[in-house]
């Protein structure tokens, strides 16, 4: 009478060492593959909201929006502007998600903004920041004729909209924050 064969608990164990060892080969790159489609989404949205923004100035006749650029700042600015979600919304058709990055996170709370908020979209209601250069002295004015676009001559230079923080890497590394640019491109800072 023959009896069954059984694993031993030595192959058990080379088998279980093989499994974790894939799994440790895995899980960093499954991770990568999260963060780029993360900063592929992020992008994409941005440039959904350039195409808002370029719809925006066709109707105004070319003349940049006075906008808050951090609406949970107190106090607000005197003349209390609307945020960036007020000003484009309406030619954004149907789409709230677009002011969301997937990678949204607070990681360095600014001074005098308000606590208790895990991501900039709960806060500031999206999560990428208007130019503040474009908003203060310069709006109403056509995007032409600011010293911002007479420093590069270039809409392909000229950033409107940015991340709050470089939700896609460490800060200063290539690839960390995306910038939407007044051509409707997405991109680093060169």
């Amino acid at each position: 009478m023959r009896t069954p064969r059984a694993f031993t608990l030595v192959e058990l164990l080379v088998v279980i060492g093989i499994i974790g060892l894939l799994i440790g080969i895995l899980l960093p790159t499954l991770s990568r593959a999260r963060a780029a489609s993360n900063r592929t989404a992020c992008a994409a949205q941005l440039r959904d909201i350039g195409h808002a923004f370029t719809m925006y100035m066709n109707d105004s006749r070319n003349k940049l929006p006075r906008v808050n650029t951090m609406p949970s700042m107190v106090p607000p600015p005197a003349d209390n502007p609307p945020s960036a979600v007020q000003v484009l919304q309406p030619y954004i058709k149907g789409a709230t998600n677009v002011w969301r990055c997937p990678a949204d996170i607070i990681r360095k709370p600014s001074p005098g903004s308000p606590a208790g908020f895990d991501t900039y979209f709960d806060r500031e209601g999206l999560s990428y920041q208007y130019n503040p250069m474009l908003s203060s002295s310069n709006a109403g004015m056509p995007l032409e004729k600011t010293d911002y676009y007479q420093r590069y001559h270039s809409l392909q230079l000229v950033v409107i909209f940015y991340d709050y923080e470089p939700f896609h890497g460490k800060a200063g590394k290539p690839g960390s924050t995306n910038y939407l640019f007044a051509d409707s491109h997405v991109g680093d800072m060169e």
